[in-house]
């Protein structure tokens, strides 16, 4: 993981610089607060979710699409079974040479628009595909998509976005502070002497910015690197515990159980079960 809520982008191909995927979360699960400077748009093909834009939280569901501009401290918690969605990021020198105001246009949040929605099928169908000429295809798909998102929020004169306030800026820090100590013995004091903020004004806006506790955060982070661990196959719970921050192997197992929706011992068999089957 990185070790600040800066997400960089590499693209890959320079004549497609874009990320396409669908993602899956089942209930519970989430995707750690982060930011990055390119649009990230989500189109919601079943379940719903709750994404958290700076400091507005937006219910999501099936047929939905929700922009998230640049910039944005966003994270995202599934609040169905299974929640599918497609994730479109692309390069914004792309939409700057196309002569998209990415600076004086603040893109709508929420759109339910079938036309955006026709333009993903078309992108996710091509790159499927991959036949001749497919990237031109999906270029053309993407600045349509940009163009149905432009006039839909010029029409409904949204401003551009604002510097990043204090609150956030104090969020973004704790983040990046956050993701550099979760496998010490780091605790809400400490991260409150680095933002410079008293532990009730910080915990009350962290809350409400990201929608999770600062302890909800640390925990989900040690989690996830420990589950990251158990999947090599080199650690047991118990020096997966350990090399994630975790001191008590009971309570190890408890908050593992309650992050990653199964038992410690139960993602070891899982790998290998899937190991054993590939073989």
């Amino acid at each position: 993981m990185d070790s600040t809520s800066y997400e960089q982008h590499i693209f890959s191909e320079q004549d497609l610089p874009i990320f396409f995927h669908n993602d899956k979360l089942k209930f519970g699960n989430n995707f750690f607060v982060h930011w990055h400077e390119n649009i990230e748009i989500l189109y919601f093909r079943q379940g719903s979710a709750d994404v958290y834009c700076d400091t507005v939280p937006y219910s999501l569901a099936e047929g939905e699409i929700i922009v998230i501009n640049s910039g944005a401290l966003h994270s995202i918690y599934s609040k169905a079974p299974e929640c599918c969605y497609d994730c479109l990021i692309v390069d914004k020198n792309l939409l700057q040479d196309a002569g998209f105001p990415l600076d004086e246009v603040h893109l709508t949040n929420i759109v339910k628009d079938s036309i955006c929605g026709k333009y993903f099928d078309e992108i996710s169908q091509e790159l499927e595909a991959k036949e001749a000429y497919y990237k031109i295809a999906v270029k053309s798909s993407i600045l349509r998509l940009f163009t149905r998102l432009y006039r839909i929020s010029e029409k409904s004169s949204v401003p551009a976005a604002q510097s990043p306030g204090k609150k956030l800026e104090m969020v973004r820090r704790a983040v990046s502070y956050i993701r550099q100590h979760y496998r010490e013995e780091i605790t809400i004091d400490d991260i409150c002497r680095h933002v410079g903020f008293s532990k009730y004004y910080f915990c009350h806006e962290f809350k409400k910015i990201t929608g999770k506790t600062v302890i909800d955060t640390i925990n989900f982070l040690r989690c996830s690197h420990a589950r990251s661990l158990l999947e090599t196959g080199l650690y047991n719970v118990a020096e997966s515990a350990e090399n994630s921050g975790f001191s008590n192997i009971s309570y190890f197992t408890r908050t593992y159980k309650k992050y990653m929706g199964i038992l410690p011992s139960e993602t070891i068999k899982y790998i290998c079960s899937t190991t054993n089957h590939q073989k």
